[in-house]
This record gives structure tokens, C-alpha cells and sequence, in this order.
């Protein structure tokens, strides 16, 4: 059996890679299919020693199914198991580094006006190109701006509104509060560029110090007041909600 993740997901982290797990929940189980793990490299097992030692010692001492790497032999015995954990040492160490370097080249790149992302809502963006303005889902997007500002509607009014006359997010889905709020705190409307904005891995926003704003090279098809009005206005907002919370102890 081939076990294969699907496109986009990453091998960072082994709880969330649904095609590993179901490898290691079948090697787990009585009827014992397998007796050996197949990999092209010991990196394309797990993308970090800790994982990676915590994995094969189940297989392998549990479950009696080893890993073998086919471009990389090995002999049996405990210097092969030493050897084994040297090139996962190295090869974690390389995709550290790289992922230094990519992540400094990204961040120099948003500092001189570049884009590293999808375009959003609004724009198109062709690959190494600058993100054109999309008349049609720029209309939109206008439109969110000036029913939050000028009509005074709330976030999940504005989302009740778009999705009852048909208007659809960049990925063609329906609209809710948080994505048209991501929308009017988006600097990207006012011709800037924002980068490290977010943590994807913790699922949260990043210290304000950290995020970086630059000029960017793109159109802008929102003012810089009504941008300013929608920031005051959430900011209005939140610190409303926040005072009406309850505190815990």
C-alpha cells in the first residue's frame, strides 16, 4: 500500500499529516500487514529526530515493522541505528537553515514593496507579478467598506447582506464575520504590504512588533479615511465587547 498526504499538507508536525497516522494506525493493528516501512528518504518519515525516534521505537520494538530507506542503506545492528539517526540529524538541520533562509528572503522582499502570497479579495496576481486590480471582486470589497462605514452595519450583518445577494470570498465561499473583518483591517486595500501578520502554527496573530508594513507596488482601491474610519470602528467595537465580557478567575 502506498501512503501519500495530500497536496499542501505539511511533514512538519506528524499529528497533522492523516496519511501517516493511518500508516502507524495499521501497522499498530493485529492482522500485522506490513513488516517493513518503505521511504525514499529517512526525511520523508518525519521531519524532526524527536518524532522520528518516537515513531520507529513503536514499529519497530511494538510492532515489529522497521523503516528502510531506499536511497539510504544501512546496516543492521546498533552503528547502523547510529549512523541512521546522523542523517536525520543532518537532514532536519538543512531544512532548519532553509527555512531561515526562505523566511529572510520573504521578509527582505515584503520590506522592498513585494508580495509573497495569494492575492486577496480584490486583486489578481499573475506568477513574479505585480497584483492587479479585479474590477469585479474590487466592487465588492468597496462595497464591505462603505456598508460598515457609511450605513453602520455590524460584521455579521455586512456577511447576512453579501451572502444573500450573491457575492462569494476569493476561494468562492460564503462570507462570515471574521472574513469581513480580515478584509477591513487589511492594509493591502490602501496600497501596503503586510508580512508575518499571522502564526499559522499557533493560530494566532503575531506581536504588532514583529509584523512588518511596507509600501507596496499594487493599486490601492480603498482611501486612506475610509480605511481609517473602518479601523476606528472595529477598534470601537472590540473594546466593547471586551468590556462587556465577563472576567474569570
Amino acid at each position: 500500500h502506498i501512503y501519500k498526504e495530500e497536496h499542501g499538507i505539511s511533514g512538519k508536525n506528524a499529528d497533522k499529516r492523516p496519511a501517516f497516522q493511518e500508516m502507524i494506525a495499521t501497522c499498530k493493528s493485529k492482522e500485522h500487514p506490513y513488516d517493513a516501512i518503505l521511504v525514499w528518504k529517512f526525511s520523508r518519515f518525519a521531519r524532526n529526530i524527536d518524532e522520528s525516534t518516537y515513531y520507529k521505537s513503536i514499529l519497530r520494538k511494538k510492532c515489529n515493522v522497521d523503516v528502510i530507506s531506499i536511497s539510504e542503506p544501512i546496516v543492521e545492528g546498533m552503528y547502523g541505528r547510529l549512523i541512521e539517526m546522523v542523517i536525520e540529524w543532518s537532514d532536519e538541520f538543512y531544512l532548519y537553515n532553509l527555512s531561515g533562509e526562505v523566511k529572510r528572503g520573504m521578509t527582505q522582499k515584503a520590506l522592498q514593496g513585494g508580495y509573497n502570497a495569494n492575492a486577496p479579495l480584490g486583486y489578481t496576481k499573475k506568477k513574479g507579478g505585480v497584483p492587479e486590480v479585479n474590477e469585479l471582486e474590487a466592487a465588492t470589497v468597496r462595497k464591505i467598506f462603505d456598508v460598515y462605514v457609511n450605513q453602520n452595519k455590524t460584521l455579521s450583518d455586512i456577511a447576512i447582506i453579501l451572502n444573500n445577494s450573491g457575492y462569494y470570498t476569493k476561494r468562492g465561499g460564503k462570507f462570515e464575520t471574521r472574513s469581513v473583518s480580515y478584509i477591513l483591517e487589511n492594509p493591502f486595500y490602501i496600497g501596503k504590504i503586510r508580512w508575518n501578520y499571522y502564526d499559522r502554527n499557533n493560530n494566532r496573530r503575531n506581536n504588532p512588533e514583529d509584523v512588518i508594513i511596507s509600501d507596496g507596488k499594487h493599486e490601492p482601491i480603498i482611501s486612506d479615511e475610509m480605511f481609517a474610519a473602518a479601523g476606528e470602528r472595529l477598534a470601537r467595537d472590540r473594546a466593547k465587547t471586551s468590556y462587556g465580557k465577563k472576567r474569570t478567575a
